[in-house]
């Protein structure tokens, strides 16, 4: 079955036509192929996400009420989708940290812990928030990855930077550290035009579409409960977003994605 695909789709030059692939795989419920795009010998794209490129990246706090209209309305509809009353929460790649920013200007208590690879994050998070904050990669990192510890996990525009080859032994983390019925919220960008485009400057390894995403999440033990896509208009944001949710005009630009430990 692979062989076949592949020969439809050519000899994967590219890391976006193993992307391609596992869509139209994904499209089809053909879930044993599509595990099967996720072997090494595929290419993938290539960027450093490392410790010391992070650290520049966060070099300076960005406050969340000066980011864009996508941004600022993304971090508030993944609010609403965490649990009532005071929870665990683990925030993994937490980067400038934008919800817990909110979460605190909201007075909306919650037991924070949060990784990322950056120094200069974690130290930031260290001095603003109450809580657990380590330096590490998610990948190998053992100690925050706590067995059925946590009742919801974030990942906010986390899982794009993740090789395919290492993705299900990523959400095997998430699914083993969380507790029965425990709660998976993601971010990541979509219809980004990586394949068009000569720079990478957020250091992307992944171009998601819906169905790879939801067929990840299937194999991986989560039930998708909530689904919302955010369109990354400059200007007239409100307009605009109602415009394309009528027209069908323009594609998302990203989606967040509520599922359960099943």
């Amino acid at each position: 079955m692979i062989k076949s695909q592949e020969e439809k789709f050519g000899k994967f030059k590219t890391p976006f036509e193993a992307e391609d692939l596992r869509t139209n795989l994904a499209q089809k419920g053909n879930y044993q192929a599509f595990l099967k795009t996720y072997s090494s010998n595929y290419p993938v794209i290539t960027a450093p996400n490392t410790s010391s490129f992070w650290d520049k990246k966060f070099d300076s706090l960005e406050k969340f009420e000066n980011q864009d209209s996508m941004t600022r309305e993304k971090i508030d509809f993944i609010i609403s989708l965490l649990p009532e009353g005071k929870s665990k929460m683990l925030d993994v790649g937490l980067g400038q940290a934008y919800l817990e920013q909110r979460l605190k200007k909201l007075g909306t208590k919650h037991n924070l812990y949060g990784i990322d690879i950056s120094k200069k994050s974690i130290t930031r998070a260290r001095k603003n928030f109450d809580g657990e904050f380590i330096v590490g990669d998610i990948l190998k990192n053992k100690k925050i990855f706590k067995k059925s510890f946590y009742d919801v996990i974030v990942a906010i525009e986390v899982t794009e930077h993740i090789p395919p080859a290492k993705i299900f032994e990523f959400y095997k983390r998430i699914h083993n550290s969380l507790r029965p019925k425990g709660i998976f919220i993601i971010s990541t960008p979509l219809n980004e035009g990586l394949r068009y485009s000569k720079i990478n400057p957020s250091a992307h390894l992944r171009e998601y579409t819906i169905p790879i995403l939801k067929a990840e999440f299937k194999l991986a033990g989560f039930k998708i409960t909530q689904m919302k896509t955010f369109f990354a208009f400059s200007k007239f944001y409100t307009l605009k977003k109602l415009l394309a949710r009528l027209l069908r005009r323009w594609g998302a630009n990203n989606i967040v994605i509520k599922a359960v430990k099943s």
